[in-house]
């Protein structure tokens, strides 16, 4: 799964222009300690949660591909799969070398 620079700026400024209501809020315990979350926090709580609630995939592009492996239609050459599998040997012989 590849997310382009334009999907992310393009999240990012749609994050910006829509006002969110706050979801944290002040605790006040009996004790007279209290949490008071900053905008910061508040800003990152949004964020993750707009995150979450947006698929990482491009819907559209997955449902082709269903519908193209489910017809048969679906095909990767297999010099391709090859050159996969053998970038993947290379980095992890690397690696624990």
């Amino acid at each position: 799964m590849i997310i382009s620079r334009a999907e992310i700026a393009s999240a990012i400024s749609a994050y910006k222009t829509v006002k969110r209501k706050s979801t944290v809020t002040t605790v006040v315990f009996d004790t007279g300690d209290r949490y008071d979350g900053s905008d910061a926090g508040i800003s990152l709580t949004g964020f993750v949660q707009s995150v979450v609630a947006d698929p990482l995939y491009r819907a559209d592009l997955v449902a082709d591909l269903q519908r193209r492996i489910a017809d048969g239609r679906y095909f990767v050459p297999s010099e391709d799969i090859v050159e996969k599998m053998l970038g993947r040997l290379i980095l992890d012989y690397t690696a624990s070398n």
